[in-house]
């Protein structure tokens, strides 16, 4: 790798996250703001500042995750190290937006002040990008180590979210969350090459909205969602909404609840020994001959039979 030059050892720290940079950089007040827990991104804000008294080498941070960092001032005199080796970091400038791949254990050497706006982004988050956009997970975000860029769509993002760590009780969870998902597609597209397959199927949902049509069937097992509730989720008409769910799934929403309260019925047969009533019960059947009736056309066996050649 360019740059290179010679090689120190550092252990290996154990937190992760975003407040794990923070910490490491000594910066434990610095302003943090996650996403909230509806967006499921894992993707969080930070504004890390340090003055001339913070100078020296930071401990190393490794995290399965990237940090993509605006400059708000310049800072020329700096060493970065990757797992022990030394980068010559260039043009860290006013402006200019650096990637981190925080999963080669980073350290940094300060003998300047600096200022950055960052987005931490985990791997994780990049997986379920792509899959939303049905595209190949994303291993690199391609960049140089070391060597800032110019990226004005990302620096106008990271600049916009200012405000808000400055107030964080202030600020707009649902703000927070799309800004947050607009700057970490912006890096996927630009950097994970991401883009969409052309195998989808056409007229089916979205993997975003197939996830969150069977997230909230699981949650509700007892039937206790419509399919307006269902619809509205996926952002769909009722109509488009069913349609597009039997082309993903093959099957109507109401079947595949059904699929799924007689598997949650057979792991309950075999790990249990509830009565036949209350397993019906916990599994959304509206009493045991409903469970029964529907348990033996699904399994072609009645839950009693079932169970008996089952059981552990």
């Amino acid at each position: 790798m360019r740059g290179y030059s010679h090689s120190v050892q550092f252990e290996q720290r154990e937190s992760t996250g975003p407040r794990a940079i923070t910490d490491s950089l000594n910066l434990k007040r610095a302003p943090v703001l996650q996403t909230s827990t509806a967006c499921k991104s894992g993707l969080a804000f930070l504004e890390l500042a340090s003055g001339h008294e913070d100078v020296g080498t930071t401990e190393p941070v490794r995290d399965d995750a990237f940090l993509i960092a605006l400059q708000l001032q310049p800072c020329p005199d700096f060493d970065l190290y990757a797992d022990g080796r030394l980068i010559r970091p260039r043009e860290f400038d006013a402006g200019a937006v650096a990637i981190f791949d925080l999963r080669a254990n980073l350290a940094i050497d300060r003998r300047d002040p600096f200022h950055a706006v960052d987005l931490y982004i985990p791997r994780k988050s990049l997986d379920a990008l792509a899959e939303d956009a049905n595209a190949p997970v994303i291993d690199e975000l391609r960049h140089e180590p070391g060597k800032a860029l110019q990226d004005p769509i990302a620096r106008h993002l990271l600049l916009s979210i200012r405000p808000a760590l400055a107030a964080p009780v202030q600020a707009s969870e649902l703000f927070v969350d799309h800004l947050a998902m607009a700057l970490a597609t912006h890096v996927a597209h630009t950097y994970g090459g991401m883009r969409a397959r052309s195998d989808a199927k056409s007229g089916a949902l979205a993997h975003w909205q197939e996830r969150r049509a069977k997230e909230l069937l699981a949650a509700n097992l007892t039937g206790g969602i419509t399919l307006a509730d269902l619809a509205k989720a996926c952002e769909l008409s009722i109509r488009h909404f069913t349609r597009a769910f039997r082309e993903s799934t093959g099957m109507s929403p109401h079947g595949w609840l059904l699929q799924l309260r007689i598997e949650k019925a057979k792991r309950l047969l075999k790990s249990s020994h509830r009565m036949l009533a209350d397993i019906a019960l916990e599994c959304g059947f509206a009493d045991q001959s409903h469970f029964t009736r529907v348990f033996q056309r699904a399994a072609g066996l009645s839950p009693g039979a079932w169970q008996r050649m089952h059981r552990r």
